[in-house]
């Protein structure tokens, strides 16, 4: 019984881990844990254990969290010092990759290899195909980060080639997203959108919100490069809106670059910076100093386009200085050829060729990178200024090639700028012509380019703010539904309370006027064998004095036996059934027979009563109380005469009992019918003061609805609806 607890806890941990509700995964594996040691339930030490070191793992990624290791790899130890004999078939793979995901994100990569190597070599000894896929995805992962591609390459496509039908959806979006990564990284992105949507779909079909951010991060990068910005767009903000959702921090962070870096390309500056600035300052404990680099360099692109020249060379001075730190040198190189271009823009020109010749000699060493067109056409301007007009001409020139080589369209464009100029200050009119042409022409579409962006952006604004009001409303649709839902909760918990107390009341009721008639039969009874014993003894006080108590006695008794039907009221479900309201009325007067002989009623219905759908015991005691009422409140020297008389509604019918009896002051209409109320002494009328009331509780168990009709001295009008339906 316990292991089956167990493994229940285990599987709610595993689907809270699936979605990244970290702090509910941890509740139920430690409760997991607590009971597997309590029971020495080995199978359940090693996956509490286990699921708890990749929940403390998550967690330590999520929030940049470097105390959440230790503590994952202490429980990862736990498992493995219990994962021997019967128990270690089916655990070890996994115990090496977790020890290997710890030390991953330790950036310990030789001991984090060394596990990943232990998972893949145990799963082909033991041919555990799903062990060999996730093995090889774990290593595809790791070579990315120490950016050796190639290797990352073959990791990524064996574990494509060895998925089949019977592999998991997990494990295969796994492997797409990783075969997606690879692509990006190798700038091959052909089959990016295929795999990336494969992993999109199984991600979102069994629910793993992690694979989902990666599949959509991958597909999103992919419309980024095919310029589709738009699209690009909804991809990343739905990243960044699940990123935010499960408080994963560098996520949202990239996330944020991401979206930064398509509003830079959409010349929509003010934006790009504002998501840039908001990584900085709100999620610098999360980013690395490679993501760190980006981001100054970005923003000192941005500087540039702007004109602010001072503050591009200051973003790319910590964009350099800390690319030296790291040792990143196509970021070392780059951002030397972007300082060397601001402070040409500076007339710095002193300053710009120490950069263009420091950026040229690492340049030389790592071949084509993004930054060999700028460092190239920088030269060009260096040596235009300084007249060396073949050195300007050959280096420019060879810039403009690499720009087209690498299509980049702005340094291309500013290459045929400079070269128009030089042709210009040669004398040389006619090629600095051609030039100016060529430059214009360039120009002329790359303006062309930069309006429809800026269209574009504008169409993603007005996108963005209408999915804003959207959200914006569904938020308090939500909360509006919250709130009923939170009403209708309580009105509930009511209606349980109340039904409750009703129950309660009746079951005094019932106990008191069923229980109580025993003790008041004693009464009566003693009472009369006490008169007959001392009759001959007692005088007239005496016996008038046992009057009082048979009469108190039998009053009693009558009270009691009104409680009573008015307990039981609606105390079984209604048996609905066609009723004719005529032979309601014949049984009535049957049962009221004594009672309307001795006061020679007349009780007349003045035309046929209506067949009615409802409870017939019922509606011969709601006759009865109110015909019996109109026979009681009658007047001195007035036979009483009651009619009886029905008028048909759109949805009930509606039926009225009419007297000619003493009548109800208006102001007093609304207390008759509750219980116990009376309006005159009982020396003036008999009766229990519950009559009205058993009648109120009667129509409204019919769902009906009873009112009253009188004035001082004029009769009454009683009238009650039976529902049709």
């Amino acid at each position: 019984m316990a292991e089956k607890y167990i493994h229940s806890l285990l599987k709610e941990s595993d689907d809270h881990f699936l979605k990244r509700d970290l702090q509910d995964a941890m509740k139920f594996a430690e409760k997991a844990l607590e009971l597997s040691k309590d029971s020495t339930y080995v199978k359940g030490i090693i996956a509490s254990n286990l699921l708890l070191g990749k929940i403390y793992t998550t967690s330590g990624r999520f929030h940049a969290e470097q105390n959440h290791f230790p503590t994952a790899l202490n429980f990862i130890k736990q498992a493995d010092s219990k994962n021997q004999g019967p128990h270690q078939n089916g655990n070890s793979i996994e115990i090496y990759l977790a020890y290997g995901d710890v030390f991953q994100s330790l950036s310990e990569y030789d001991k984090a290899v060394d596990f990943y190597n232990n998972a893949l070599d145990y799963g082909r000894s033991e041919e555990k195909k799903e062990g060999i896929i996730k093995s090889l995805c774990a290593l595809s992962h790791h070579f990315i980060v120490q950016k050796e591609l190639n290797k990352s390459f073959d990791c990524a496509n064996e574990a494509l080639n060895l998925i089949d039908d019977q592999t998991p959806d997990t494990i295969k979006a796994g492997v797409y997203n990783q075969l997606c990564q690879v692509y990006i990284k190798k700038q091959e992105y052909t089959s990016v959108l295929k795999y990336g949507l494969e992993a999109l779909n199984l991600s979102r079909k069994i629910g793993e919100v992690e694979k989902e951010l990666t599949a959509l991060n991958n597909i999103a990068v992919y419309y980024g490069v095919q310029a589709d910005y738009k699209t690009a767009m909804e991809y990343f903000l739905d990243a960044l809106e699940k990123s935010k959702s499960i408080n994963f921090r560098q996520n949202t962070s990239q996330s944020l670059i991401n979206i930064a870096t398509i509003y830079a390309s959409l010349y929509n500056y003010r934006e790009a910076i504002n998501r840039y600035q908001t990584v900085q300052k709100e999620y610098d404990d999360v980013i690395d100093d490679y993501t760190r680099v980006i981001v100054w360099n970005n923003l000192g692109n941005i500087y540039y386009h702007s004109d602010a020249s001072e503050k591009a060379i200051n973003s790319f001075e910590k964009a350099y200085q800390l690319a030296v730190k790291i040792n990143y040198r196509e970021m070392i190189a780059h951002t030397l050829a972007q300082k060397g271009r601001a402070n040409a823009a500076l007339n710095n020109f002193t300053l710009a060729l120490e950069n263009a010749e420091e950026a040229k000699e690492l340049i030389a060493e790592l071949g084509e990178i993004n930054g060999k067109q700028i460092n190239l056409i920088n030269f060009g301007n260096i040596f235009y200024h300084k007249k060396d007009f073949d050195q300007a001409i050959r280096l420019t020139s060879q810039g403009i090639v690499t720009a087209k080589r690498m299509n980049d369209k702005e340094n291309e464009i500013r290459g045929y700028q400079i070269l128009a100029k030089i042709y210009q200050e040669l004398k040389d009119f006619e090629k600095a012509l051609d030039y100016q042409l060529v430059y214009s022409k360039a120009q002329e579409g790359f303006a062309k380019e930069q309006r429809s962006r800026q269209v574009l952006d504008m169409e993603i604004q007005f996108a963005i703010r209408q999915k804003q009001k959207e959200i914006e409303q569904l938020t308090k649709d939500n909360e509006y539904q919250a709130l009923l839902l939170e009403q209708s909760d309580r009105i509930a918990n009511q209606n349980v309370q109340l039904l409750q107390v009703n129950e309660e009341l009746r079951q005094f009721a019932y106990v008191a006027s069923h229980d109580l008639k025993e003790p008041l039969r004693m009464i009566g009874s003693y009472t009369q064998l006490i008169n007959r014993r001392l009759k001959q003894h007692v005088d007239e006080d005496t016996e008038s004095f046992f009057g009082f108590v048979s009469e108190g006695v039998i009053r009693m008794n009558n009270l009691l036996d009104a409680l009573l039907k008015y307990a039981t009221i609606g105390k079984n479900e209604l048996e609905i059934e066609p009723v004719d309201l005529n032979d309601i009325l014949d049984l009535s007067k049957i049962n009221l027979q004594v009672s309307i002989e001795e006061t020679q009623t007349k009780v007349i219905a003045k035309k046929s009563l209506p067949v009615v759908q409802s409870v017939q015991s019922l509606l011969i005691q709601l006759f009865q109380n109110l015909i019996s009422n109109a026979i009681k409140f009658r007047k001195k020297d007035t036979s009483p005469e009651i009619h009886v008389f029905s008028k048909e509604e759109e949805d009930c019918h509606r039926i009225y009992i009419q007297d000619n009896g003493i009548g109800i002051n208006p102001e007093f209409q609304e207390r008759i019918f509750i219980i116990f109320q009376r309006l005159h002494t009982r020396s003036q009328y008999e009766g229990t003061g519950i009559g009205l009331a058993v009648c109120l509780k009667i129509v409204q168990r019919l769902g009906g609805v009873i009112s009253v009709n009188s004035q001082i001295g004029e009769g009454a009008t009683f009238s009650f609806t039976i529902p049709k339906k």
